[in-house]
């Protein structure tokens, strides 16, 4: 049996930025589409005035969409007011894309609100669910041709994504960020999956079953170790741009210390099997469920 360990995409699917006047927050939906998912891009936040961007035209150029709000014209009365508008984007084809969001006011001056990055995938991910074990069936990926003694591969993606927020320092020419959301993700890449046809047996799917759970432990105290810092951390940074990169490189630091154990832990359940055999797996099997039960008792980073 051999794992397919992949790091952390930096998919950043929700971004918030301070505007000159506002606050704007992208959100997509789903959070990680596929080209058989319906789109919708959700913009929320605080406006300085009563005229809130409306009318959102959309468009798609290679793999830039491009989202154009219009600012209404006449009097704009001092007001700070909540606004959230839902923007239809449609399916779109496998890429990485660019979305870029603008405002348009009545002199035909316009100015960016906010850009991300997302990934249109193949309809492959399998998440980690409570209840829902793997199946044969989840392992789509073509048999290499020189598989040599290994049986079956499983894919696991462990990940995150972030969202942040950026306010003027007080008094000063400065941004203050901060986390706003982290989220982390165990999910198996089902067309990099695969198995030997002839070797479908219980104690292999059972095998790869232990994989993915061992990933759930180690996205679990990621997730609670990323949502301490996310509670105490706060950057101070010249711009947005500098202060996304600053937050990236503080959660990736995390990351990368939980990632690394739980390679270790992959690799040590392999060697046993292999070593010592079923009777080793079935210890597995039983230590990996109480370690979902009590994180506390897994290996720790």
């Amino acid at each position: 049996m051999r794992q397919c360990l992949l790091a952390a995409l930096w998919t950043l699917t929700t971004a918030t930025l301070v505007g000159q006047a506002s606050t704007i927050q992208m959100d997509l939906e789903p959070r990680w589409p596929d080209y058989t998912d319906f789109i919708t891009l959700y913009l929320s936040g605080v406006w300085e005035d009563l005229c809130t961007p409306r009318d959102p035209k959309v468009s798609v150029t290679d793999f830039t969409v491009l989202v154009r709000l219009s600012i209404p014209g006449g009097p704009c009365p001092k007001a700070r007011i909540s606004w959230r508008l839902r923007i239809p984007l449609g399916r779109l084809p496998r890429g990485a894309y660019e979305l870029v969001v603008v405002a348009v006011d009545p002199a035909g001056e316009s100015r960016t609100l906010g850009q991300l990055e997302f990934f249109v995938v193949q309809p492959n991910w399998l998440y980690w669910m409570s209840g829902r074990s793997l199946t044969w069936e989840d392992f789509w990926g073509p048999v290499p041709r020189n598989p040599g003694n290994v049986a079956a591969q499983i894919c696991l993606d462990l990940g995150y994504e972030f969202s942040a927020a950026a306010r003027p320092e007080p008094g000063g020419t400065a941004l203050l960020a901060r986390f706003t959301e982290i989220r982390t993700y165990n999910r198996i890449d089902r067309h990099r999956s695969w198995v030997i046809p002839e070797r479908r047996r219980p104690d292999v799917l059972e095998h790869e079953q232990i994989h993915f759970d061992i990933n759930e432990v180690y996205r679990r105290l990621l997730q609670e170790e990323l949502d301490r810092l996310a509670a105490r951390l706060e950057i101070r940074a010249n711009d947005v741009e500098e202060a996304e990169q600053r937050l990236r490189e503080e959660v990736h630091r995390v990351y990368q210390r939980y990632w690394r154990k739980c390679q270790e832990v992959h690799d040590l359940f392999d060697a046993d099997v292999e070593k010592r055999g079923l009777a080793a797996q079935q210890e597995w099997r039983e230590k990996v469920s109480r370690w979902l039960l009590n994180l506390r008792e897994a290996p720790q980073p």
